[in-house]
């Protein structure tokens, strides 16, 4: 018998080892009590983070023919980035199993960067104890729909998105540069470019620097400047 029994029966799971489960719910706090070391999800957490990109690429792929690869980038990370991913750990009904320690401050349902982790690493336990034909179909399902229907979201957050779309070509960065400011010094008004390898991508004005060099890559993205960017020398 295990706690986690009523998630298996949910989620249709015939555990082997029930032991890989529980360690993927546990949080690093845990160790401090139980004197232990490793016996956290973090491991098992990289391991479900392969499977999760690899079936999101795919799906990504096989709905949106239409897109070129920066645009895959960009949708790819819209489904795995970690309010998705909280959410996801949340839906499939983990959020009353993770296990903190006394250390672990706030509330876990609170703490998204946990409910991802947490998600990631019981796809990684479900790939150790139920095999990869397993994982895959059931990752896929709570994934297919949200992609097939899915639509590129630039407001979301420009500066990461448009990274995103220039790293599935080149990992080279871009940068942002300011390039104004007017106005007296307590009303400032910015104006940012964001440049890769010397061209010029897009450009935004905003109230701080930081609201300018967002304005700028939403520029960028709206454009679509990064599909023809220059070639790396």
């Amino acid at each position: 018998m295990s706690y986690l029994d009523p998630l298996f029966k949910t989620l249709g799971i015939e555990a082997k080892n029930k032991d890989v489960y529980e360690v993927a719910l546990t949080h690093s706090s845990v160790n401090a009590v139980t004197n232990k070391k490793h016996q956290d999800y973090e491991r098992l957490e990289f391991l479900g983070d392969s499977v999760v990109g690899a079936v999101t690429g795919e799906l990504c792929y096989r709905y949106h023919p239409e897109m070129q690869q920066g645009d895959l980038s960009i949708l790819k990370s819209q489904f795995i980035r970690t309010e998705s991913e909280a959410d996801l750990a949340k839906q499939i009904g983990l959020l009353p199993y993770i296990k903190v320690g006394p250390s672990f401050t706030g509330k876990i349902e609170d703490n998204l960067s946990v409910l991802e982790d947490c998600f990631e690493s019981f796809v990684g336990a479900m790939l150790l104890d139920q095999g990869l034909e397993f994982t895959h179909k059931f990752v896929w399902k709570l994934f297919e729909k949200p992609i097939q229907y899915g639509t590129i979201l630039y407001e979301e957050n420009p500066k990461s998105e448009l990274q995103e779309a220039i790293q599935a070509d080149t990992k080279e960065t871009v940068v942002y540069k300011t390039l104004k400011e007017e106005g007296p010094s307590n009303n400032k008004i910015y104006t940012a470019g964001v440049y890769f390898m010397g061209s010029e991508l897009g450009r935004g004005t905003g109230r701080s620097k930081k609201e300018a060099e967002t304005a700028a890559a939403k520029d960028a993205l709206n454009k679509r400047a990064y599909i023809a960017l220059p070639e790396e020398k």
